[in-house]
């Protein structure tokens, strides 16, 4: 029987938590996305993307609060725009801080949390 070993690597965990209600209307501006802006957190996922993030993922909740403290529940009859999402990124350390001032202004007011996570591999 072969014997492995876990091998590790240090890397960064990013988590913004955002309402899908947040649109986001810079960048090219067609007649479609006057109407329809795009929703922060898939232009965030996109952004990740381009820049090369590892992973990216979109937690829905199913109950949460903001600074307001007004506690919002899922509905599936309801508007469910104030709910909180999260948008985690895995990366190294820099490249996430460069993520993150590229992406300032969208962040900003933005609860934007990092944390060193491990990276697991098999030797």
């Amino acid at each position: 029987m072969a014997h492995h070993k876990v091998k590790n690597h240090v890397l960064g965990n990013l988590r913004i938590y955002i309402e899908p209600a947040h649109k986001v209307r810079h960048g090219e501006r067609s007649l479609f996305r006057k109407i329809f802006p795009r929703s922060a957190y898939l232009h965030i996922l996109e952004e990740a993307r381009k820049d090369g993030i590892i992973n990216a993922t979109v937690h829905n909740t199913q109950t949460s609060y903001t600074a307001d403290g007004k506690i919002v529940t899922f509905n599936a009859e309801g508007n469910n725009s104030q709910l909180a999402m999260v948008v985690e990124l895995i990366d190294k350390r820099e490249r996430l801080e460069t993520f993150f001032l590229k992406h300032r202004e969208l962040l900003l007011g933005k609860v934007v949390i990092y944390k060193e996570v491990e990276f697991w591999d098999i030797e």
